[in-house]
């Protein structure tokens, strides 16, 4: 009898929930649960995630959300929901006097983190209804930045402490203290991050730029780059780990692990062609002052050019600027 009661309590909630909700009431209940643990550095990070998307693009989509709820009262409902649960969490969120000390334009912030995850709910109530495109606007800024916050805590559990105590001593070989892709190793972390907030047209720009860019200088850079690191062992090795930390994002495979419900293709093959340009980029960083200034920018170019940063370490002897660094991303 007690597992009977329990389990009609359960189908009770559910159904409560998706009365609540819709179809997808657990996923947009994931993301309500996720903005309850938001901490200021949580919250910067889906900020910037948020401002870097298309604003052209969201708001292209948000018209459309406008339209289909105007025309059915479930599916306004739904939102309705999503979005006073949502506006309840930024009215204390705001003025929590901890945060509102420690971090300069917190409320700023919290609009911005409320306006994402709203994005998201609606994206994931109306799913069935949105384009690919629709859907993405709204859904990806979210669970780009909420994804790349989970790697980071993976990777400082894993990997943070032992090499921070090291740093911190001063102990240890030069290349511990240097950091795993050797002394631009912050500029390497840099792109790798930047990675989790491209948007899907950026992805199809960065394949379109390296592709279109010129194959005999482009080929001359990838001959000084084999050289280089054949005759530096240590240059091949770092090069190789940090082309290495692309590969999560290549596959993708964040989405299907916390979305189940998507149902959307075509975002993995548009990640895994990026693959070369990204490579790319990474090297340049890791040997760029190694190189010359026309062979590190021809391998960093289309990552520049498109994002704008972090910027081109400049040739040690050369003197060389920056890629890009006259020309603004666009």
């Amino acid at each position: 009898m007690d597992a009977d009661l329990e389990s009609q309590a359960a189908d009770y909630l559910a159904d409560n929930d998706v009365w609540l909700y819709g179809p997808h009431a657990k996923e947009v209940l994931d993301v309500l649960a996720r903005l309850e643990e938001v901490d200021p550095d949580d919250a910067e990070a889906i900020a910037e995630a948020w401002r870097s998307a298309s604003k052209s693009d969201r708001e292209a989509a948000r018209k459309v959300v406008r339209k289909l709820t105007e025309s059915d009262e479930e599916m306004a409902r739904h939102v309705q929901m999503a979005r006073e649960e949502i506006g309840a969490w930024l009215a204390v969120a705001a003025e929590y006097p901890e945060f509102v000390k420690a971090v300069p334009n917190w409320a700023r912030i919290c609009s911005q983190v409320s306006d994402a995850a709203l994005d998201a709910a609606t994206g994931i109530i109306l799913e069935e209804e949105l384009e690919e495109p629709e859907y993405e606007a709204l859904f990806l800024p979210w669970t780009d930045a909420v994804e790349k916050i989970r790697l980071e805590e993976e990777l400082e559990e894993v990997e943070g402490s032992p090499e921070e105590e090291e740093a911190e001593s001063g102990a240890g070989a030069d290349d511990e203290t240097e950091g795993e892709f050797g002394p631009n190793s912050d500029s390497v972390a840099d792109l790798l991050n930047r990675l989790w907030l491209l948007s899907p047209e950026q992805v199809s720009r960065l394949v379109s730029g390296w592709k279109e860019a010129p194959q005999e200088i482009l080929e001359q850079a990838h001959d000084a780059l084999h050289d280089l690191v054949e005759e530096e062992p240590e240059l091949r090795e770092q090069v190789r780990r940090a082309q290495e930390k692309i590969a999560p994002w290549l596959n993708g495979g964040r989405l299907q692990e916390t979305s189940s419900f998507m149902g959307q293709t075509g975002q993995g093959a548009t990640r895994q062609m990026a693959g070369p340009a990204l490579a790319d980029a990474v090297a340049a960083l890791v040997v760029g002052d190694l190189l010359d200034p026309e062979e590190a920018d021809a391998l960093y170019a289309p990552w520049f050019n498109l994002v704008g940063a972090p910027p081109l370490p400049e040739a040690a002897e050369e003197g060389g600027e920056p890629a890009g660094s006259d020309g603004a991303a666009d």
